[in-house]
């Protein structure tokens, strides 16, 4: 039984799979489930044929809704992975940057959170603070200096 139907069940995986080892894999299965299944199974040939068939394209049918499934956990996996790192990187230059903050000189990090922060022109800045506009662009400057410094490695 098994000479006589195994090359044409076998064509018919690996057509179908483009697979040697899963297609033998999944054969061998299918004569397996017969075996477990022949006490069910009409005795005639015509029953067994159709068994066999139905038996492996089921088989083949299963193997490809497993990598479908694997597939489908290996890309959320990776994405959660993905989104980790990416939280993990945020988080870390931000931690970096509240650093920088802190060698920087209080009335230098109020000017430049006005300006990027706020959004407010060096005009707005020196009237808000009392200075002039050269300490603020010198305020600024230093910000940008030690930021340029603090985070070359992230950029």
């Amino acid at each position: 039984m098994f000479d006589r139907h195994y090359s044409r069940l076998y064509n018919y995986a690996f057509k179908v799979l483009k697979e040697t080892d899963l297609s033998e894999e999944l054969v061998q299965e299918t004569f397996i489930k017969l075996w477990e299944n022949f006490e069910n199974i009409k005795e005639s040939e015509r029953s067994i044929t159709s068994f066999l068939i139905t038996a492996l394209k089921n088989k083949i049918i299963d193997d490809y809704r497993k990598k479908q499934t694997r597939e489908k956990h290996t890309n959320l996996y990776t994405l959660n992975t993905s989104i980790e790192t990416q939280i993990d990187q945020q988080w870390e230059l931000t931690q970096r940057i509240e650093d920088i903050y802190t060698t920087l000189e209080q009335k230098t990090t109020d000017i430049f959170k006005l300006s990027r922060d706020k959004g407010l022109t060096y005009k707005e800045i020196s009237k808000r603070k009392g200075v002039s506009v050269k300490t603020v662009e010198l305020h600024i400057s230093k910000a940008l200096t030690a930021f340029k410094k603090g985070l070359k490695d992230y950029f």
